[in-house]
């Protein structure tokens, strides 16, 4: 299987007031969790607090009637601390093995599996980007607009992905994209999952870019579903409910069906890869499927879950008390640990790319998404102010709001200035002090992305913005006091 490190992120989303190196102080991400948005009034909010909060929190007419009307979705503090996690943990990912620290050391059962930050980029889209279509159907307003969806999807993700690859290939010569304009095209669409050859050139860790793309076609499509007749509220629930459960099922299914397929067979008496004499180029497809959509759709699915729930109960202002608890973190935090170790003892091969039994497999990536659900649960529940707690304080503090702005970079450019580092200290790979490497990559890349950032991804956001599914209206006093959108 397959498995470098989008949020994740890729972008993969999540709102936050933060400084950005360089830039100014309130820099944050919007409610897709794309950087470079303005934040929103109630950053610190508990419950849900829009500026337009009765038509917020008004009950929904029973059976629900649909609204011309979309309120901007809140602003979630702590996700770019989040998305900084994620990035870096995938930098320290790739970083151990080319060291070879996660070989030699006993801690490398540990960073071994950092490739765990991918998961918590899935979880980030599945709640940011579903949660505006939570909170419209179970309130009756109109749903966002699909094609205002992939636009500001294709804005977020494509630029910033092609301005790296074109580099990395044709200035750097860091990565190739294979022989012919055709695997070019593979590597510039988002397509190198699904083909074996193309899957070990280009960006790599992009593979888990390729599989975002394929949720962000899917996600206005299953909400389409979902919502196609309006319920009654708790009829809506539940309807919500049983759809991510659905969704988890197939996941399971495919899941389990392609982790069956066979990699090895015998012949003439022997054991021999499917790719035989080619796996070195040609990697076997079971291999690919296990990072297709339908196998990695659970985790979006737990992400989608907290979406729900968060919608259910900020419309409802009915929050249960128990989650503003200030041991919530701590115990959340605590149990995601819990989750990270055990999964580190699955007796699952150290290798960035590794197989798995069928059993290994789904325990690994369940265990991935109950990391990542807890991880989030403080970011979404509960008062979100950095007083509230040492866990959202560390979230929101400068230098790691700050790397979340900018991780989608870090996530594109690490893995290949790895070896720029390499070739500049004299190092050989698999015989490097970790930390020195791990710190000279982290600093490099910083470089890079911030370059990307406030070079293109940012003025591109600006465009972004204006594809908003909501426009500003006037309030009672010619303020913008409220943020929707009307036909």
């Amino acid at each position: 299987m397959i498995e470098d490190g989008d949020p994740a992120v890729v972008d993969t989303a999540g709102p936050t007031p933060s400084a950005v190196p360089g830039g100014r102080s309130g820099a944050s991400t919007d409610d897709t969790g794309t950087a470079g948005s303005e934040p929103s009034s109630d950053a610190t909010a508990g419950p849900e607090r829009s500026p337009d909060a009765t038509a917020e929190r008004s009950p929904a007419p029973d059976p629900v009637v649909a609204i011309d009307l979309v309120v901007k979705p809140r602003h979630f503090a702590n996700f770019d601390g989040l998305r900084a996690i994620a990035a870096v943990s995938i930098l320290l990912l790739h970083t151990a093995w080319v060291s070879g620290f996660t070989v030699r050391a006993s801690l490398g059962a540990y960073t071994s599996r950092l490739e765990i930050g991918v998961s918590v980029f899935f979880l980030i889209s599945g709640f940011l980007l579903y949660r505006p279509f939570a909170v419209s159907h179970l309130t009756g307003r109109r749903s966002p607009n699909a094609r205002r969806f992939w636009e500001r999807r294709i804005l977020r993700i494509v630029p910033a992905y092609w301005l790296a690859l074109t580099l990395l290939t044709y200035v750097f010569h860091l990565v190739t994209m294979g022989p012919g304009i055709g695997e070019a095209l593979i590597h510039y669409f988002f397509l190198q999952i699904y083909f074996p050859k193309a899957v070990f050139f280009g960006i790599t860790q992009a593979w888990s870019i390729c599989t975002e793309m394929s949720f962000y076609l899917f996600l206005p499509l299953y909400a389409a579903v979902v919502g196609i007749r309006r319920l009654a509220q708790a009829r809506q629930l539940v309807v919500e409910l049983v759809g991510i459960v659905t969704l988890f099922a197939i996941s399971l299914a495919f899941r389990w069906w392609s982790i069956h397929l066979p990699v090895i067979i015998v012949v003439h008496g022997h054991f021999e890869a499917v790719c035989y004499p080619n796996c070195s180029t040609t990697a076997p497809l079971p291999a690919l499927m296990v990072d297709w959509l339908p196998a990695r759709l659970d985790l979006f699915a737990f992400g989608m879950l907290l979406a729900v729930l968060s919608a259910w109960w900020a419309e409802r202002d009915s929050e249960p008390a128990w989650l503003s608890n200030r041991w919530v973190p701590w115990l959340s935090w605590g149990g995601a640990a819990v989750a990270f170790f055990w999964s580190s003892h699955l007796g699952v091969s150290r290798s960035v790319l590794f197989l798995t039994t069928p059993w290994q497999g789904i325990q690994l990536q369940t265990l991935y998404g109950v990391f990542a659900f807890l991880l989030l649960l403080p970011a979404v529940f509960g008062p979100q102010g950095r007083e509230t707690s040492l866990i959202r304080r560390l979230l929101q503090s400068w230098p790691v709001a700050s790397m979340g702005v900018i991780s989608y970079g870090i996530y594109l450019w690490h893995l290949d200035l790895i070896h720029t580092v390499l070739s500049w200290t004299g190092y050989k790979p698999q015989a490097t002090p970790y930390w020195i490497l791990a710190l000279a990559v982290l600093a490099l890349t910083t470089v890079a992305a911030s370059i990307s950032y406030f070079g293109l991804e940012r003025p591109i956001l600006r465009i972004k913005n204006h594809l908003g599914w909501w426009n500003r209206a006037p309030g009672p006093t010619g303020a913008d006091s409220a943020e929707v959108l009307t036909k």
